[in-house]
């Protein structure tokens, strides 16, 4: 009654039949977690006896990707340990050709 009360199907784009006492969880989990309840006082009040919970907390994108794409770009040495011998050869990996063979082999 809720959900039709305040237009969800025209001002949230959900479909009525899509909400269910689920959705009730979810979010009250949602709000608990925004409103600054710890996880344990979450997990009680949902009476999860597992870290369930915690896929209903949904942080922004934002949040939950700071700094990747810093950490994407970082460089990292390669070293091949070939009988005993330490040798880098991050350049030669950075430098080299890479090619996939997706043609499958005879059988024998």
């Amino acid at each position: 009654m809720a959900a039709a009360a305040l237009d969800y199907p025209s001002c949230k784009g959900i479909p009525i039949d899509r909400i269910d006492t689920h959705s009730l969880h979810c979010g009250g989990a949602n709000a608990l977690a925004l409103s600054g309840y710890s996880d344990r006082q979450i997990q009680k009040m949902g009476r999860w006896r597992s870290a369930t919970f915690l896929e209903y907390i949904k942080e922004s994108l934002f949040e939950s990707s700071a700094g990747m794409s810093t950490n994407m770009k970082r460089s990292f040495n390669f070293v091949n340990v070939e009988g005993g011998v330490f040798r880098d050869i991050t350049g030669v990996t950075l430098n080299s050709v890479y090619s996939v063979n997706t043609t499958p082999s005879p059988s024998n």
